[in-house]
Formats: C-alpha cells, structure tokens, sequence
C-alpha cells in the first residue's frame, strides 16, 4: 500500500491506497515545532489505528512548508522503513511544466495538475480553495501553462479582524442573500459571494484568452460554500485531486523509488 502526504500551509492530509483505490484519509494541523519523531509516531499511530503499518511499502510527499518537509520525510523513513518520493519540479509527472520558472511552481499544484490531464479532458481548469485559490490551467499536449494565485476564503476571512477595530471573527458558512442585513452578513457576503464572484470572472477571462471552454473542477474544504453561489456552478468537484495526482506521480517514479 502506498502512503500519500501534502503538505500545506494550513493542514497536512495524508491517505493511503491500495492500488488505484484510497481506502482512508485523513487532515491534520500544520505544526511546524513537531520533530520528525513527533510526525512519525504520530503517523505511525495514525495508520496502525486503522490497519496494519506493515503493510505500506511505499510513500510520497508534495510539501510547500519547506521547515516541515525535510523531517516529514526523515519521520516516516525511520519509523516506517520506507522509500519515500519527494516531489519536485524535477520529478517525472508525464506533463510539462509549460512556465517561466518551473522550479517556482507548487508540488501541490503539479499534483492537481498531473491529475487533471490524466483523469479529465483538458483543456481543464482546476480551482483549489487552500489557504491560497490556486487556479491551475492544464491543456491538451502542453500541460500545466500557468495559472492565478489568490487570497484564499481564510486569509480573507482573517484580515478583517487583523486589519480593522471594530469588525469581529468570522466564521465562514453559507449566505442566503447577497445584500447583509447585520454586520456579519455584510462581511460573509464579501467573503464568500465576493469569492464566488471572482472565480466566475476568473474563469470568463481564462476562457477568453484561450479562446475555448475550459473544464472546471474543484478541490479543497470550501469548495461546496462557494460552488451555490457561482453562475456557473464547477463541472467537477473532487476532494482527493492532489492525493491522485500523487499517486499518479507515484506509479510513473515506482520502479526507481524501489531500487533505491
């Protein structure tokens, strides 16, 4: 079995596959003062919890907290005496990287791309509700051409009350109404309708400059807030886009991950 780990900014969601099928999941709190051992005990429990630790073989991690990657890694390899692949620019995924600087491109983001090409029809949209948006553009042949990073719905959610007195917390949830008839309702209609808004527009002008409709699809924890307020509501949505895309990248890198 094969052990899958991105690693956010926010949350760290791990799954396991047997084969093609991911037979559990999880989402764990991003700590950045946990030491290797801490992250491998704790995987360790996680997954014996469930089944058996014997029987993952293998693992491979995307990580865009570089302070956290390296000891992820290190965890895993000693408490599961493993082979783990890292994922780079570097690493063989069957697309291109079809941008100025590869290198600056996220793991997380060639994961849900090297999804997308393989498991819908390009030319396709990905759009991940992070602690950032990504929209991901994948075409046909190409690959991954570029794409729009954004103020995720938390970063957003958070600035009013980092950046103003008066304006509280905010919870992010469903809004009926656009128009706010109390103060929170005012701020949720600018998160989350504002968000729907932007990824509408967003799309409309991808579309425009590629001359062609795109397929949408979605994948992060917000994604069904948004997705009811959109004109145009995702083609796809798809929880576990970068946990496939791994795998996939995986099954490409198996026989030298292997060999060691």
């Amino acid at each position: 079995m094969l052990l899958v780990a991105d690693i956010g900014n926010t949350n760290i969601t791990l799954g396991v596959y047997d084969g093609s099928d991911l037979i559990e999941s999880w989402s764990l709190s991003c700590d950045k003062n946990k030491t290797e051992d801490e992250y491998g005990i704790n995987l360790l429990q996680l997954i014996n919890f469930k089944f058996s630790a014997v029987n993952i073989d293998s693992a491979v991690i995307s990580s865009v907290v570089p302070s956290l990657t390296e000891k992820f890694k290190l965890g895993i390899e000693k408490y599961f005496n493993i082979p783990v692949l890292m994922v780079t620019y570097k690493t063989k995924t069957g697309i291109i990287l079809d941008v100025e600087s590869p290198k600056e491109v996220g793991c997380d983001r060639i994961a849900n791309a090297c999804a997308a090409y393989n498991l819908y029809k390009p030319p396709v949209v990905v759009v991940d509700f992070g602690t950032a948006t990504n929209f991901d553009v994948v075409m046909p042949g190409a690959g991954f051409i570029g794409g729009i990073i954004a103020p995720g719905l938390k970063i957003s959610a958070e600035s009013f009350s980092s950046f103003t007195n008066l304006l509280p917390k905010l919870k992010i949830e469903g809004i009926d109404s656009v128009i706010g008839k109390n103060t929170i309702k005012n701020m949720l209609s600018g998160v989350v309708m504002g968000h729907a808004s932007m990824i509408d527009g967003m799309v409309a002008r991808i579309e425009d400059e590629l001359q062609t409709r795109v397929t949408t699809i979605a994948t992060g924890g917000f994604s069904p807030v948004i997705t009811e307020h959109m004109k145009r509501p995702f083609d796809h949505f798809n929880k576990n886009l970068t946990l496939e895309g791994l795998r996939l990248i995986y099954e490409l890198n198996k026989s030298e991950v292997l060999a060691g």
